[in-house]
């Protein structure tokens, strides 16, 4: 990983998707990221639980978001536009952490 980068990007062993690992583990606090994602209105949320939660965009990628701060972003084209997708979401997974 490049120093102060935010998250290691990597490609899934079964090449359909990036992993975005954050630099630092996170406790992200998933409710509150729900209800703001909800806010925005550009995405739907497809799958909620307390652990993960999946959100598909209208440009259909889908984003699969752990609560310690993983994704798995399916639908990009290569590693810059899911790192882009994951520092885009960045401030969001930070500002609910506890």
């Amino acid at each position: 990983m490049e120093r102060g980068q935010a998250f290691m990007i990597r490609l899934c062993s079964d090449k359909a998707a990036y992993e975005a690992v954050p630099s630092r583990r996170l406790k992200v606090d998933l409710a509150r990221l729900r209800r703001a994602l909800q806010l925005a209105g550009n995405c739907e949320i497809t799958l909620w639980t307390r652990q993960l939660m999946v959100v598909k965009r209208e440009d259909a990628i889908e984003i699969t978001i752990v609560d310690d701060g993983r994704m798995i972003i399916r639908n990009v084209t290569d590693e810059q536009a899911a790192r882009s997708i994951a520092e885009t979401l960045l401030p969001e997974l930070m500002a609910g952490e506890h």
